[in-house]
């Protein structure tokens, strides 16, 4: 075992053992100096004679060993046999037997240092140790008793020493089970500690890989939600809030379908995961804390445990508002080409034969014999007129019409409208307010801004009741997410739109109106398609706004299609 990894109560042990041992070692010595009256007169004094250093070498050998043996006091193993630990406990039986055979008689009870090496051997090897070590010393004790002492033989030396015989397996026994019962202690307690350790380093990683997973959760631009098998919210990460608007603590205990525009629907769905355990994926609308609705495209996954039952709903979702806003922006940009291009096609060839029909029709208004008829001519002309119009309106939705950009302000353009639109208001007892910001200048077609403002402010004039307010703003929106963008807004107070009529906005031939065309919306959106902007509606019970994008960075886009 490295010493580092030596317990408060193995080091204790250990300068135990060391002491117990040094103090043998010297019990020992001091017998073999007292059996000879060692001593250094002083008259001599600093002169050692050759006994000294040799008693010296003897305990500096010993303490040279104890140092070496040092790590086996606290192995493991204690019977493991090396050279280092045999030759310390070779060195108090060597040192016991010079002690033996130089006190000779001189000292009473002198044997009992034989007591010592088995108490050595069987603190650092156990039982085994100390008994072989107790059997080594009672050789060496019938030998000491037979040929040293004169006993006369074996049996005499035997009976007589037999107590004390006794005495030593007791203690090479009793010590070395003791030192057995500490190693084996000490070796599950280390099995026990490696283990523990394992099982923290195990817990450590899984924590540290836990924490880098819900640390990935939290931060995915993914929405994620785990419900349990109520249904009951109990985790939403950071894109679930910055998405819906509601915050975690909201969240928490919620029914999970409570979040969605068809609230039935989607209670009906997940009760059919937890049932059946497949996993649903799909595009639903969910709802906002403001109220407002977005796009998801959803992955609702069963969990399981380790017996296999759902224990919770795991569900990942992506925002596709914006995707299908996209969409939906193409498809209608499609079907206004589409309109347009058939405009193109078929317009002058409808507008050549009513030009006939209204030069006819001029000329037997003329005429004194078709007097009484005057009155149906000028409404004929006036049909052909308002025919003649719509054809107007119809062939500005085509994609390829004819433009003429300039670099110009729109503040301009709109500035030199402004006492027609006022007039226009003032004829049906509502206000216009206008806002100029300061906006850079854009490549713009006068004459179809001119009549996109238009068509957006007798849109908004319509949709209010008499003493209702038009607002006009034009700003530049630094922080748009698209860059730099010039927003041409027109906001009136009237009572919204409805949410199922919303969709069909921009659609030709599409009109609330009872005398309207369909088309006055539809060219808006052609002419902004056509300047490579866009057009957002924000409707509410106080009105209604609609605001045109024009977007700085196009305009080199505007000049290539201007080509």
């Amino acid at each position: 075992m490295a010493t580092g990894n030596i317990s408060q109560r193995e080091k204790e042990l250990q300068e135990y053992l060391i002491t117990t041992h040094m103090l043998c070692l010297l019990i020992m010595i001091s017998t073999l100096v007292l059996s000879h009256k060692f001593y250094v007169p002083s008259q001599i004094y600093p002169i050692i004679n050759i006994r000294f250093f040799a008693v010296s070498g003897l305990v500096a050998i010993g303490f040279i060993l104890l140092l070496k043996t040092k790590r086996d006091f606290l192995s493991d193993n204690v019977s493991s046999v090396s050279f280092t630990k045999i030759t310390y406990l070779s060195f108090p039986l060597v040192v016991t037997g010079i002690t033996l055979l130089a006190v000779n008689n001189s000292l009473d009870n002198v044997e009992v240092i034989l007591l010592l090496p088995v108490l050595v051997a069987a603190s650092m090897t156990g039982i085994t140790g100390g008994l072989i070590m107790a059997t080594v010393c009672t050789f060496f004790l019938i030998f000491y008793s037979t040929h040293i002492i004169g006993k006369t033989n074996i049996y005499q030396a035997v009976e007589t020493d037999l107590l004390f015989i006794g005495m030593m397996y007791v203690i090479g026994w009793f010590v070395g089970g003791l030192t057995n019962i500490e190693a084996h202690h000490r070796r599950h307690l280390n099995e026990s500690l490696c283990a523990l350790k394992k099982e923290i380093a195990s817990r450590e990683k899984a924590e540290e890989g836990l924490r880098v997973l819900s640390c990935a959760v939290e931060q995915s631009p993914v929405m994620v939600v785990i419900a349990g098998t109520d249904c009951r919210i109990q985790y939403v990460n950071s894109s679930f809030t910055g998405i819906t608007g509601y915050t975690q603590e909201e969240a928490e205990g919620q029914d999970i379908a409570n979040y969605y525009e068809n609230r039935t629907e989607a209670a009906e769905q997940l009760s059919e995961i937890i049932k059946t355990g497949r996993e649903w994926k799909g595009e639903v609308t969910g709802q906002k804390e403001n109220g407002e609705y977005y796009w998801e495209y959803a992955t609702f996954f069963p969990l399981r445990d380790s017996e296999g039952r759902i224990t919770h709903i795991l569900k990942f979702a992506e925002d596709i508002t914006e995707r299908k806003q996209i969409e939906k922006e193409m498809a209608r940009l499609d079907r206004l080409n589409l309109v347009g291009e058939m405009a193109a096609g078929i317009g002058h060839e409808i507008r050549n034969p009513m030009t006939t029909v209204r030069g006819f029709l001029q000329l037997l208004n003329n005429k004194d014999e078709c007097i009484g008829y005057k009155d149906y001519f000028n409404l004929m002309i006036q049909e052909l007129d308002r025919a003649n119009s719509i054809i107007t309106e119809y062939l500005s939705l085509a994609k390829n019409k004819a433009v003429d950009y300039k670099m110009q302000n729109l503040n301009n353009i709109v500035k030199t409208m402004s006492p027609l639109i006022t007039a226009d208001a003032m004829t049906s007892d509502k206000h216009i307010e206008f806002g100029f910001g300061h906006i850079p200048d854009l490549l713009l077609d006068e004459k179809e801004m001119r009549q996109l403002i238009l068509n957006l402010v007798r849109n908004g004039l319509d949709a209010m009741p008499p003493g209702g307010k038009l607002s006009i703003e034009t700003f530049l929106d630094s922080e748009n997410e698209d860059g730099d963008v010039v927003i041409l807004s027109v906001r009136d107070q009237g009572c919204g739109i409805p949410q199922e009529l919303l969709e069909k906005i921009g659609t030709p031939f599409f009109t609330t109106k009872e005398n309207g065309t369909g088309l006055g919306l539809a060219v808006c959106y052609s002419i902004a398609a056509r300047h490579n902007a866009s057009i957002k509606v924000e409707t509410g019970s106080s009105g209604t706004t609609f605001a045109v994008l024009f977007r700085k960075n196009n305009i080199d886009n505007q000049i290539k299609e201007s080509i």
